[in-house]
């Protein structure tokens, strides 16, 4: 059989599936499969076999069925995966509800189960990642196995070009159900509201659900202000969020995509992982009713448009979106990330990313919020670039947060509105205190803990151990007038000669510091109270 004819024999078998979303998720799935096992078209252990006498496409490394796509009367359309026979063990798996599932995994032993999970249940990706990374590791083993498929001679090259190239499964499933595109979306991917054939909303369409904030927005602030509150506050809105934090050494290949090692049964391969940004816009792209990528930009741009402004939002937070080499993780992806840019706008681009050659644009439904501590780096040390796509929100400390709380006589809102007055006199506004470091406070012994691990220790990291800038915030300078056993850092006249013998050193005033030993050695009771009050007090 040519490939003209291969082409022909796919087409009509989708045809007879009858489910374009269900067909382009086996597609994705068997990119799956080849990047997992790094099979080429003509590698005799693969066989993707277009059924005869069943409506279905079943995929066999050697002797072994690795995937299948199936439409029956009984159980409709179906995914058939295959898993280690003992990761059932319990038989309390979500996978093994179904009655066929039971008596599929009581029957004759052996080490893998095959299991037909339902269209709705069977992107893995989404609903069970641990089950995915479960059928990976049984396909590697296939593999391994064997040197040969018995089916090799029904092997369908076309449906192999059509996993691995986009477009081509693009003109596939729009040859095999002409005007999907324009009418259907498949009711477990339906955005919110749902549009007409006249391109309108219906009128009993609810409105989708969007956060209140702009694409692209970031929280800066010193530690303690409350912009993990914010993001948690939002988060509680959209359970599914895609949340990460950035380190020094978080890459592209981690964000977006890279080629990762595996080790599976002793054996070492390489494929190409998604990062967490393409999950999150796979997540917004399902919104709004999209399958893949590919069946997103094969539809005309109008109608693109159209489902993307009914599709809920879906968000994605960095946390500490500064501490990473932002050029480098962000790559080609920043320019993308601008509103008139992304899938749906007015002036919209994708591109081809670099290891898996697939067609990639951000969903204009896909909200990223960051957060940026100005301790570690003040925003004025961002790329160009990233600040002109991006909203700011400052979020400094809030004394009134205070406002109602006191104790023992110390009140709070004075204290930290004097702390972070003198501080910002000495060094600038992006090392302030934070509300959040008092708010939690009940006694007077947590409010000494406070400042015994927290506080002092934060102000050594900002004035680099300069002891005199310390008693300065803490009012512990001659000039508040704190008596002595009152000053939280004390300062000591070195007697050189007692210390060396004689006198060694250049300067004509020699000090030492040391933090009050009552609140150095927790004996917070015989710390006196004005300790605290004569900080903003004289």
């Amino acid at each position: 059989m040519n490939q003209s004819e291969q082409k022909d024999q796919l087409i009509k078998k989708i045809r007879e599936i009858d489910h374009p979303e269900a067909s382009l998720l086996f597609f994705r799935l068997l990119k799956d499969v080849l990047d997992v096992t790094n099979l080429a078209d003509s590698d005799p252990r693969l066989a993707i076999v277009v059924l005869k006498n069943a409506v279905g496409i079943s995929v066999n490394i050697n002797v072994y069925l690795a995937l299948r796509l199936t439409k029956t009367r009984n159980e409709g359309v179906c995914l058939w995966f295959a898993f280690p026979k003992d990761y059932f063990q319990d038989g309390k798996h979500p996978l093994t509800k179904s009655k066929d599932s039971q008596s599929r995994l009581n029957g004759p032993q052996a080490d893998y189960v095959w299991l037909p999970l339902p269209f709705e249940q069977a992107d893995l990706d989404r609903y069970d990642p641990d089950a995915k990374q479960q059928w990976e590791n049984c396909l590697l083993e296939f593999v391994e196995k064997a040197r040969r498929s018995p089916h090799i001679k029904k092997h369908n090259s076309a449906a192999y070009k059509a996993a691995i190239d986009e477009a081509y499964r693009g003109e596939i499933i729009a040859l095999a159900a002409p005007g999907w595109h324009e009418n259907q979306v498949n009711e477990g991917t339906k955005p919110y509201a749902t549009l007409d054939t006249n391109g309108g909303q219906h009128q009993d369409s609810v409105p989708p659900k969007r956060p209140d904030i702009p694409l692209n927005y970031l929280l800066y602030g010193p530690p303690g202000t409350g912009k993990t509150y914010y993001v948690q506050q939002l988060r509680r809105e959209f359970p599914d969020a895609h949340f990460v934090t950035f380190h020094p050494s978080y890459s592209y290949e981690e964000f977006m995509e890279g080629i990762r090692p595996d080790l599976v049964g002793g054996q070492l391969s390489y494929r190409v992982k998604k990062g967490i940004f393409q999950e999150a816009c796979e997540e917004a792209l399902r919104k709004a009713g999209y399958a893949s990528f590919g069946s997103c930009l094969d539809e005309g741009p109008a109608r693109r448009a159209e489902r993307f402004a009914a599709a809920p939002g879906h968000l994605l937070v960095i946390d500490e979106i500064n501490r990473a080499n932002l050029s480098a993780v962000l790559g080609e992806i920043i320019t993308l990330l601008e509103p008139d840019k992304r899938l749906g706008a007015g002036n919209e681009l994708w591109l081809t990313l670099p290891y898996s050659r697939n067609r990639f644009g951000v969903p204009a439904n896909l909200y990223v919020v960051g957060t940026l501590n100005t301790a570690d780096r003040s925003i004025a040390l961002l790329d160009t670039a990233l600040r002109r796509r991006f909203a700011f929100r400052e979020m400094p400390p809030d004394p009134e947060l205070l406002a109602d709380i006191a104790i023992e006589g110390i009140d709070l809102r004075a204290l930290l509105r004097t702390m972070n007055k003198r501080i910002e006199a000495l060094y600038d506004r992006d090392h302030t205190l934070g509300h959040a470091y008092f708010l939690g406070l009940k006694t007077y012994e947590d409010l000494c803990e406070a400042f015994r691990g927290k506080i002092i220790p934060l102000l050594r990291e900002y004035f680099y151990d300069d002891w005199e800038k310390i008693r300065l915030v803490l009012g512990d300078n001659e000039r508040q007038g704190k008596d002595y056993d009152e000053q939280l850092v004390r300062r000591m006249v070195l007697n050189e000669r007692e210390l060396f013998g004689e006198e060694v050193l250049i300067q004509p005033d020699a000090y030492t510091y040391e933090i009050n030993p009552a609140l150095a050695g927790g004996a917070f009771d015989q710390l006196p109270k004005e300790a605290f009050i004569r900080i903003y007090r004289k």
